[in-house]
């Protein structure tokens, strides 16, 4: 696996707010900051890094799953694969392979970048895929554009998502209109429990803990800087992750359930990973917005 060896940042720019971006960890936003209002992200400031101890900074996507995978093992087709664990997670699997892989610059302009990954079938994921991500900075915010296209020849479980780390305390306040949530194990994976009925307002200012949320249409965070953050997306990322440390809270637009990997393809249902066909894309798209707070 490549050692995400970064070399100098790529940025756009658009007034007074700017995104990085190093392909080569992941495929991640490096650091998007205001002149005015600050770090909008958690900076980050490692030149090297061991790919399956990513910093807390910036923001990575999330292809073609998110969160744990228990157990590390997916039955699809009527054969069972054992994916590479993570080393400090064994058995399980976390975040899928795609944000500890070097992505390839397509398309660059002074506001705009698009990236892609070509994943051949390998111990990580047993299937082939080709995934996008596409940005365009605004003076006020951001706009990302995630897909990903089965490449392969057979049936494939696909989803998508965006990781970000958002520069906020936990003194700052946080919010979401979300309606329901979804019952957790000890793992704080959804146990596959319908969603139950949640009451959209302030999100706990608490450290350590993790949520999966649905049926929202944003959220938003004050940032350590005073910018008012809000992050929004379409019907294809339906879910929302949160996690919540000292000095971060992580606001992640998903395409599906958390643990739904588990699930029979005879028996997914909404909530759970699409089922692309060979040549068949899944597509999804985010805006994040900046006021000052």
């Amino acid at each position: 696996m490549p050692s995400p060896d970064d070399g100098p940042d790529i940025e756009i720019r658009s007034g007074q707010f700017t995104a990085a971006f190093r392909p080569s960890a992941g495929g991640r936003v490096s650091r998007l900051w205001h002149d005015t209002l600050g770090e909008i992200l958690v900076p980050m400031t490692d030149a090297v890094f061991d790919p399956y101890q990513w910093p807390k900074a910036g923001a990575y996507p999330l292809f073609p799953f998110h969160n744990r995978l228990t157990g590390g093992t997916i039955r699809h087709g009527g054969q069972s694969y054992q994916l590479c664990p993570h080393p400090a997670l064994q058995p399980d699997v976390m975040h899928g392979p795609a944000q500890r892989r070097v992505w390839q610059v397509v398309d660059q302009s002074a506001d705009g970048l698009s990236m892609a990954l070509d994943y051949a079938a390998d111990d990580d994921w047993p299937f082939a895929f080709r995934a996008e991500q596409h940005f365009q900075i605004e003076p006020d915010g951001l706009r990302i554009a995630l897909s990903i296209a089965n490449s392969g020849d057979r049936l494939m479980p696909a989803g998508l998502g965006w990781h970000p780390y958002f520069a906020a305390s936990l003194n700052q306040p946080a919010g979401t209109d979300a309606q329901a949530t979804f019952p957790l194990d000890d793992l704080n994976v959804p146990t596959g429990a319908p969603a139950v009925a949640r009451r959209p307002g302030p999100l706990p200012q608490k450290t350590g803990y993790t949520i999966h949320l649905t049926e929202w249409t944003r959220a938003g965070v004050m940032t350590d800087g005073g910018a008012q953050v809000t992050i929004a997306a379409d019907a294809a990322l339906a879910h929302l992750a949160v996690h919540r440390m000292e000095h971060y809270l992580c606001l992640e637009p998903v395409s599906h359930r958390a643990g739904s990997l588990h699930t029979s393809a005879m028996n997914l249902t909404p909530d759970d990973i699409a089922m692309l066909q060979p040549g068949e894309i899944l597509t999804g798209h985010i805006h994040l917005s900046l006021s000052p707070g």
